[in-house]
């Protein structure tokens, strides 16, 4: 005859799957607080503390400054193009959405001086980033600062956090606390 399960070993098993997910959870959330977790970004390694310190400051988790072509200091990507990465305008001057998901949008963007360029992919947003140049192969306004002072690693780390910022639902947000 089979065994039937007490009531007790029934309530054990459930408990233990429930802590064990309860850990897993906690593991999943703690890797991306570390930044070195692929939860919430699909590239494994990057740090995405390291790339929303850059976006928002200007210098790297580690605390290096980040150089650039307009000698700034402690000014990141948000200064310009805000917290959200969707721009608008500063004292006149006029600064593009740089979320992925909008710099990535494969029907391209027509700016409001009527120029368009195509599609960014990761390495075209690099040489926006580094060298000021568009998608299209076209330079960017002289206010953009040409940030030389990334590493390869700084870039994927910055790229990973621009990935981040405006997803289609508007879900998921970082700040200093959800890094």
């Amino acid at each position: 005859m089979g065994r039937r399960r007490s009531g007790k070993a029934r309530f054990s098993w459930r408990r233990a799957l429930r802590i064990g997910t309860i850990s897993l959870v906690a593991a999943a959330s703690a890797s991306v607080a570390s930044g070195t977790g692929s939860v919430f970004d699909p590239s494994p390694g990057v740090n995405l503390r390291n790339g929303w310190r850059i976006f928002m400051y200007g210098v790297t988790a580690q605390g290096r400054i980040v150089q650039n072509s307009h000698g700034m200091e402690g000014i990141g990507c948000a200064m310009c193009h805000g917290e959200d990465g969707r721009g608008g305008s500063l004292h006149g001057m006029f600064a593009p959405n740089i979320t992925f998901a909008f710099l990535s949008d494969p029907r391209g963007y027509r700016d409001q001086r009527g120029r368009w360029r195509p599609a960014y992919n990761e390495e075209s947003v690099k040489a926006a980033i580094v060298a000021g140049i568009d998608a299209g192969g076209n330079p960017l306004d002289p206010e953009m600062p040409r940030w030389t002072g990334l590493t390869a690693k700084d870039l994927e780390d910055l790229i990973g956090y621009l990935k981040r910022l405006g997803p289609p639902t508007g879900e998921q947000r970082f700040g200093a606390e959800g890094i």
